[in-house]
């Protein structure tokens, strides 16, 4: 169950939904959600579709670790949609 644990925790830490998850893997979110609550880790191809939408490693969903290069690039994309998500809700007000 680590892998979802991670999935959870990285998806909250971003602020999206399973909704998003699953558009961005180009999957239904009915599927996205039943292999989360079935508990079991998906096949390769989807986890690392997992792992690109969130900006992270397979490494990391399932072992909750990342090689030092792996987090800096992780924390780097975080950074940059954090500061994405700013500009554009900036942008959404002064309309």
């Amino acid at each position: 169950m680590a892998f979802w644990d991670n999935v959870e925790a990285l998806r909250k830490e971003q602020n999206t939904s399973y909704r998003w998850l699953a558009h961005k893997m180009g999957m239904s979110e009915t599927t996205v959600s039943s292999m989360r609550k079935a508990g079991t880790e998906p096949r390769a191809s989807e986890a690392t579709k997992i792992a690109a939408a969130l900006g992270t490693t397979v490494e990391f969903l399932v072992q909750g670790v990342d090689s030092k290069d792996d987090a800096e690039t992780r924390d780097n994309y975080f950074l940059k949609y954090t500061n994405l998500r700013k500009e554009l809700s900036k942008l959404v007000d002064s309309l």
